[in-house]
């Protein structure tokens, strides 16, 4: 079964998020989704790269005014 999770990266600059995000990844399975909030706006540009070089699947990257909300599937 395919589940969400959640990591919250608020006041994490980079490269942190994306160390979190990849060592968050390798506990879950294929088909489960995170959802990602942020405040870095650098994730929007390393998260893309990082979901093309690893099991990922980038679903969304939306920006709301101080927070960005992002969502990955592990494929």
């Amino acid at each position: 079964m395919n589940r969400n999770h959640d990591i919250d990266l608020v006041g994490f600059k980079c490269p942190i998020p994306i160390l979190k995000i990849s060592k968050k990844i390798k506990q879950l399975s294929k088909g489960d989704t995170l959802s990602i909030i942020a405040t870095d706006s650098m994730i929007k540009i390393d998260l893309p790269i990082f979901c093309n070089e690893s099991n990922c699947r980038l679903i969304e990257i939306v920006d709301k005014s101080d927070h960005i909300y992002c969502k990955i599937e592990v494929i």
